[in-house]
């Protein structure tokens, strides 16, 4: 067998797959190096497998693509339809539950949203623990797009698991028993058995649930995200996603009792190359644990004598094997992480320095990391080196002693819950020392350039100037984020309601206004969330942080409304304020006490209640209302005036039009280029006169799709027109964003184009 014979022709494959389905024109430079690779090798069957197998990857990726769009429903529409249901897919969050299904009319998965209305209905889908048919009547609509810049994507996201549409159901006709035979009796079964540990594993301590549900059966229970703050604050997530660790783990158990009970190598290899499927769909079936899986059954097979698969080999067929199951494994940072390291480890000598290569490990992944999650701590470099082997020779024997023997000796449990506790507590002590670096998002071409530059260092560790030209490469692109010669006004899509950012060129300023925030209804207690996760974060926050940012200078809040100081309570604990302005008076509301003043006072933030008299340091924009004392209401908004980039822009809050004209009274010059309009866009705000009067040329609106109070108003756009004022609204286009240079060059941009969210838009 030729050296290395498989691995040319899986990286045309996946060099292919980056540029057809991830967009990534760079890669076409490494495709070109591939080919001048192959024919300097002189293998003619090594440059014609590549070449062919490329080829034919190309054309799976376009009919991958293809079959995207033709799966993928355009608009919201009534469905009836039945759905196969598997128990372990079912998450419940109060009167909220959601699963992934399998629609028998189509054959194809789909993400399901549905409503409790009781909490019996609640005990008895918890109860849930064999696999079920559904018979329910819905809408069907496509999954939601990132409509912010840096945004979680979920419909990439989505597309990962080969789902395409998502039903929100309406009414559940019927749930009765799957009755399904052959082949898929033992998928169900597979997935019964996970069910029924994650309902074992619910009756633990929490923190031993935790880690049972991670370790074992691959399941992020719902404390998890809040839990886990210091480990993944350090980058050791990855020891609670099955993978090529616990795969390991867990063929070494099974081998040392098929020992011991007598059976030969032969028989054990075959034996586990059977129960390691189970294992997969038991465990999550996640991508790194497909990923181990496949090599693990490589290993064994190529165990064989006449076959004899050597190390690159076996991850180069694990590797196409994953690319023509997902297509886009290699798009996700789960899927660049596993496969990376897993080749990268192939590489480490044997003999070497242990700490150098935990090192060079997480070197060699981490322009992916800054490209996914725009942050990371120095400390993760050694962490993985002292956590791995504590994990696979005390944390992963004790969680699976405990999973086995809680049922009968709960005793044993309560003590392992009390040393993870403990364990946890250092870990998110360590966690708080000073090391985390905002490095933000690195461009495209800078992170294939950090790649590559590792790689060489990778190659020769021992090279010290390798080593200095990496640090100069990592601190040139992090001045580049840092330091931007451009500054920006953003308008970002936030929902129903208001949050806008204006960086400064240098980042000299960080001012944003208003959080935005979302309206919570009284429930019972048995329908209240156990976790949420707010928008901000996904958004506003996410973007901040893919900038490097990591400290706001001033955070104006226009109002007491929550849908523009709800999340303040995320902004505040996700970044450094330093300032807080609001109209004066309103820091004696309820809302303001209760959502901004206790995490204000815990990171000791200036608090500057403002009115159009007030000189406020740090904020470049002019207060131009209120006028007196108030009580944060509507008629108290603050309106905010300033130029950048020789624009001008009014933010206007949810000032109504009586306020409107008090500021037309008290500054009759003032004209601006750029108007948020006030309140959303509605009736209540946008005076003809104020329009007329101000002349603006381009209207901002910032209002949820499909908003309950029709916002923006028929009239206010019947206003606009009339006064030749051209209207974008974050509805429409999602994210705005004004750019400009020191030189006062300017350019407009969206995220959306316009017509991909028309079907959610007011009529």
């Amino acid at each position: 067998m030729i050296k290395r014979f498989y691995f040319f022709p899986t990286l045309g494959s996946a060099l292919i797959a980056g540029i057809i389905l991830g967009q990534k024109p760079i890669l076409v430079v490494g495709l070109i190096w591939l080919i001048i690779r192959v024919i300097v090798l002189k293998r003619p069957i090594v440059m014609w497998w590549t070449v062919s197998l490329t080829i034919m990857f190309g054309v799976f990726c376009c009919q991958f693509q293809t079959n995207i769009k033709r799966l993928s429903v355009t608009k919201q529409q009534s469905v009836t339809t039945a759905l196969q249901v598997y128990p372990d897919q079912i998450k419940i969050n109060g009167d909220q539950y959601q699963f992934i299904g399998k629609d028998l009319s189509t054959k194809q998965l789909v993400q399901v949203y549905g409503r409790l209305e009781s909490p019996q209905e609640q005990q008895k889908l918890l109860a849930m623990q064999e696999c079920s048919r559904w018979q329910i009547d819905g809408q069907i609509e496509p999954i939601a797009i990132a409509t912010n810049v840096n945004q979680f994507d979920a419909r990439h996201y989505s597309w990962t698991r080969h789902i395409y549409n998502q039903i929100t159901i309406n009414h559940v006709k019927s749930v009765s028993l799957a009755k399904i035979s052959g082949g898929a009796t033992f998928i169900n079964w597979c997935h019964e058995v996970r069910c029924a540990l994650m309902q074992y594993f619910a009756t633990m301590p929490k923190m031993l649930k935790i880690y049972c549900n991670s370790l074992i059966i691959g399941n992020s229970a719902a404390e998890f995200s809040t839990v886990m703050v210091g480990i993944k604050q350090l980058g050791l997530i990855h020891l609670f996603c099955i993978s090529g660790m616990h795969v390991v783990l867990f063929v070494d158990l099974l081998k040392r009792t098929l020992i011991y009970c007598h059976l030969n190598k032969e028989t054990i290899n075959w034996l586990l190359i059977i129960i390691l499927p189970v294992y997969l769909i038991i465990g999550g079936g996640s991508t790194s644990l497909i990923r181990a899986t496949l090599m693990t059954e490589l290993t064994l097979v190529g165990q064989i004598k006449w076959l004899k698969l050597q190390r690159l080999d076996i991850w180069s067929l694990s590797l196409l094997g994953g690319l023509i199951y997902q297509p886009l494994v290699l798009l996700t940072l789960g899927g660049q992480l596993s496969y990376l390291l897993a080749l990268m480890l192939q590489f480490l000598p044997a003999n070497g320095n242990k700490l150098v290569g935990a090192v060079l490990l997480n070197l060699i992944g981490l322009p992916s990391i800054l490209s996914f999650i725009f942050e990371w701590h120095c400390l993760s470099l050694f962490a993985s080196y002292l956590m791995i082997p504590f994990f696979a020779t005390v944390i992963f024997p004790v969680v699976i002693i405990s999973s086995v023997v809680y049922r009968w000796l709960p005793v044993v449990g309560q003590i392992v819950n009390y040393g993870l506790q403990l364990f946890q507590s250092l870990v998110d002590w360590v966690s708080q020392w000073p090391g985390l670096i905002h490095f933000g998002k690195p461009p495209t071409i800078g992170a294939w350039i950090l790649f590559l530059l590792t790689l060489s260092v990778f190659l020769m560790p021992q090279n010290k100037k390798r080593w200095l030209v990496l640090l100069i490469g990592y601190c040139m692109i992090f001045m580049l984020i840092h330091l931007p010669l451009s500054g920006e006004v953003t308008f970002f899509d936030i929902g129903q309601g208001d949050s806008f950012l204006i960086r400064e060129p240098f980042n000299r300023r960080i001012t944003m206004i208003d959080t935005g925030g979302q309206l919570q209804f009284a429930k019972p207690k048995w329908a209240r969330q156990t976790f949420s996760s707010d928008k901000a974060t996904k958004t506003s926050i996410n973007y901040l942080k893919s900038r490097g940012i990591s400290k706001i200078d001033t955070l104006n809040l226009s109002h007491q409304d929550t849908d523009h100081i709800g999340f303040s309570t995320s902004v505040l604990t996700n970044l450094r304020v330093k300032q807080i302005t609001f109209p004066k008076g309103m820091e004696q509301q309820a809302n303001f006490k209760k959502k901004v003043l206790p995490l204000a006072l815990k990171q000791h933030t200036k608090l500057t209640p403002v009115t159009d008299q007030s000189l406020v340091a740090d904020l470049p924009l002019q207060v131009v209302h209120p006028f007196t004392k108030g009580h944060g209401a509507n008629e108290d908004s603050v309106a905010l005036y300033g130029q950048f980039g020789g624009t001008s822009f009014l933010f206007m809050g949810d000032l109504d039009r009586t306020g409107e004209k008090a500021i037309l009274t008290k500054y009759p010059n003032l004209t601006v280029d750029v108007l948020k309009l006030g309140h959303h866009g509605s009736k209540t705000a946008s005076d003809p006169a104020f329009i007329k009067k101000l002349g603006p040329r381009t209207a901002i609106v910032s209002a949820g799709r499909m908003n309950r109070y029709g916002h923006p108003n028929q009239e206010t756009l019947t206003t606009m027109k009339q006064n030749g004022v051209a209207v974008v609204s974050t509805q429409k286009f999602g994210m705005i964003s004004y750019q400009y240079d020191l030189f006062n060059h300017c350019k407009w941009s969206t995220k959306l184009k316009g017509d991909e969210l028309e079907w959610m838009l007011q009529p």
